[in-house]
């Protein structure tokens, strides 16, 4: 597009609207945005040079819009010199100035989100020759290490606070990545922090190269995984004692794959449906479930997998290895295995006999007229009664309540209830389970206690109880198939009489070993707590002379129970009385303690074990924790509980050498008042029927409440608190509580 030359007296004003409209030509319907003089002039000043003007100019069109168009203006000279025109060249260049504009904007997002990330984010970049550049970091890499951003962004900072085997480690994948074998890598890393706190983080590297292989960018991200490290290393600690309880279950345990096949179940299924385990590992789980339930069991099975669980469970047949079908209960829930895939983990038991009770009564509900005949023929007894607390009114019995010595009437009436033909001395136990379950939500239930007949006499019952609720869902009545199996318990005692005689001897030496009163000792007053789970106990507690004025005192805990725990019992109790007397240091004796034993250990047994010499003068108490139960001590003055010990192995459980660069000894002095606990896990660690542990927190609660009272009536509370806390959770550990208070 041409323009003529100005004449030599043309003006710029005047020569303006001439430049306009030639700029124009060719954009009808459009105008040019307003521009400033300056423009103007400095275009002129180029052109009539004769130099060539380039720029860009904003227009807006007829519709208001803008767009720009890049313009180059070139001046045509004659042979003279002369200026004779200008040749005007315009590309619309819209598109690239707004890409240009949104590549700012998305510059500035990418640096908001390289600012605020929630992981730790660095990157740097190389020159052509490889050399790296300045290392950037945002806010929460620098959080992560503890380290500022001018810190962090020196490598030789970062690589001083981390861990050395790490770092060599980081340097060789470095070097791989480098080299063109990887484009990244991941690592989990240490960084040991200027407060000394060592912080776990999983470090992600990736590299961006060039076609021939040349990296121009290190990218790094970095999050937090400290907390996981610490749940992973406590996972390992209890794995020995979970493994001991999955193997000695009554109930079956079983894990399965994403896909239900077995990857793991506990003995008790070769126990009560035949198949060994080692068959059992990797088959589906579906192969032993009657085909009529298979469709709910794989419902049940994907719904536990999508939700994690929500406590309802299932029941459904399975198969016995002789063929017959079984009837089984079964809750389950979801975990992450270590494939990091959803898994199922499930607890199942045996329900045939309640299953084939609760059919023959439901049937007999279902005809009303039949039902009369058979109950007041039945053995059983069939009772109705409100669901009234402190008070259980009947509305309606059976006439085979007559076999205790009733008339039916005499109940329904109300002129007894009952609770008035519950035994006095189960009427509290009776109570608190029946509590209980109502607690758990638990719609149907089994309970054994005794009724006491019009007689005098008394006559042991199976009380199967179904709850009824109303539509609000509270519960209203209580439905109990009561039979009598007084013969089956006096069948059952003489069946245990028999069993316990081989056994009376060993309880009645066992219960020699252990203390049956204390010495009267001066400056200090002992009491204990022992309740074996069986017959004989794995728990351990003494009070030993080791001189004149040193007494030693020892609680002790035997990995298993019964007969092999008592006889490691004993083993241990001789060993320490013979090396014990005349040895002041705790740590000293029990590294002599764990020579003698370790050798004949049986694989998978161990000791834990607690020992302090109390000095009797000076109160000055120099203890040692071989793998037990921290020490629980109370002041008198009140105060946060102390924790007395510091690790340590268990006794059997390690070579000599090992053993014995675990032990630590410590040291605490006594005053007026002070009461110390030392305990076995059976304490702490007993659960209710929520599977809630009692824990140590509750211990000391319960001995502070009765911490200036006799030591024998702070046993004797303390044993009942506990019996009430554990109300109808099984009983699956030995418990021994040792009392010493500083008088």
């Amino acid at each position: 597009m041409l323009l003529p030359a100005p004449s030599l007296h043309a003006t710029l004003d005047a020569y303006e609207p001439m430049l306009l409209a030639w700029l124009r030509q060719g954009m009808d319907e459009h105008d040019i945005v307003a521009l400033p003089d300056e423009f103007y002039v400095g275009l002129w000043e180029t052109i009539l040079q004769g130099d060539v003007w380039r720029g860009t100019i904003c227009n807006r069109n007829k519709s208001g819009g803008l767009y720009w168009v890049q313009t180059t203006i070139l001046p045509l000279l004659g042979l003279a010199g002369r200026t004779l025109g200008f040749l005007s060249i315009r590309t619309d260049v819209t598109r690239l100035v707004l890409t240009e504009r949104e590549l700012q904007l998305k510059t500035r997002e990418l640096q908001m989100l390289f600012d605020h990330s929630p992981i730790g984010l660095s990157w740097r970049e190389f020159d052509e020759n490889g050399n790296p550049g300045f290392n950037h970091v945002n806010q929460r890499f620098c959080e992560l290490i503890g380290l500022s951003r001018e810190e962090a962004s020196k490598l030789e900072n970062v690589q001083r606070i981390t861990h050395p085997d790490d770092w060599r480690r980081q340097a060789e994948l470095n070097a791989e990545v480098y080299s063109g074998k990887r484009d990244s890598f991941t690592l989990e890393k240490r960084y040991i922090r200027r407060d000394g706190r060592t912080v776990w983080g999983i470090l992600t590297v990736v590299v961006v190269r060039e076609k021939d292989g040349r990296v121009t960018h290190h990218f790094a991200m970095l999050e937090d995984i400290t907390a996981r490290h610490l749940a992973e290393e406590e996972l390992r600690r209890t794995e020995s004692r979970w493994r001991t309880y999955i193997q000695t279950a009554s109930e079956i345990l079983y894990a399965l794959t994403p896909e239900g096949r077995f990857k793991f179940v506990s003995q008790a299924w070769t126990t009560k449906l035949g198949h060994p385990v080692d068959e059992v590992i990797g088959t589906p789980f579906r192969d032993y479930i009657h085909p009529d339930d298979v469709a709910q069991w794989d419902a049940f099975f994907q719904r536990t997998l999508r939700t994690g669980g929500d406590g309802d469970g299932i029941e459904y047949r399975v198969r016995h290895r002789e063929g017959r079908w079984v009837w089984h209960a079964s809750t389950g829930s979801a975990y992450s295995d270590r494939d990091k895939r959803r898994a199922f983990f499930g607890v199942g038991r045996d329900i045939s006999v309640r299953r084939q009770a609760q059919q023959e009564l439901s049937t007999a509900l279902g005809r009303l007229e039949e039902m009369a005949r058979i109950i007041n023929r039945s053995p059983s007894v069939v009772v109705l009664w409100r669901a009234e607390r402190g008070n259980w009114p009947v509305e309606f019995v059976s006439a085979s309540v007559r076999q205790f010595g009733y008339a039916p009437e005499t109940l329904m009436s109300g002129a007894l209830s009952f609770r008035d033909i519950t035994h006095a001395d189960d009427r509290e136990r009776v109570g608190a389970e029946l509590e209980a379950h109502a607690a758990a939500g638990h719609l149907e239930y089994n309970q054994e206690y005794r009724i006491q007949c019009a007689d005098g006499s008394v006559r042991w019952v199976d009380d199967h109880t179904i709850v009824r609720l109303d539509e609000q869902g509270n519960v209203t009545h209580h439905e109990g198939l009561i039979t009598d199996i007084t013969e089956r318990k006096a069948a059952e005692a003489r069946a245990r009489e028999v069993q316990e005689r081989e056994l009376e001897l060993a309880r009645d030496v066992q219960q020699h070993l252990l203390p049956s009163r204390f010495p009267a000792l001066s400056g200090v007053d002992v009491e204990v707590l022992s309740q074996p789970s069986q017959q004989l106990g794995g728990d351990y507690y003494d009070v030993l002379q080791v001189d004149d004025r040193h007494q030693g005192f020892v609680i002790a805990d035997v990995s298993g129970k019964g007969a092999p725990a008592a006889l490691m019992m004993a083993s241990c109790r001789a060993s320490l009385r013979l090396l014990a007397p005349g040895e002041l240091s705790p740590a000293a004796v029990l590294r002599r303690v764990n020579r003698a034993i370790q050798p004949d250990m049986p694989p998978g047994m161990y000791i834990t074990l607690f020992y302090g010499i109390l000095n009797l003068d000076t109160l000055a108490l120099r203890f040692c924790r071989a793998g037990h139960e921290a020490g629980l001590l109370l002041r008198a003055g009140g105060g946060p509980q102390a924790l007395l010990g510091d690790g340590g192995m268990a006794l059997g459980m390690a070579p000599d050498d090992l053993f014995d660069a675990t032990l630590d000894e410590g040291r605490v002095v006594l005053a007026p008042g002070d009461l110390l606990a030392l305990y076995t896990d059976g304490i702490n660690e007993a659960c209710n029927a929520s599977g809630e542990e009692f824990g140590r927190d509750r211990l000391a609660d319960a001995l502070r409440r009765h911490q200036k009272e006799p030591l024998g009536e702070i046993i004797r509370r303390f044993d009942r608190y506990l019996r009430q806390f554990c109300t109808l959770a099984p009983r699956h550990d030995d418990r021994a509580l040792l009392l010493i208070r500083a008088r």
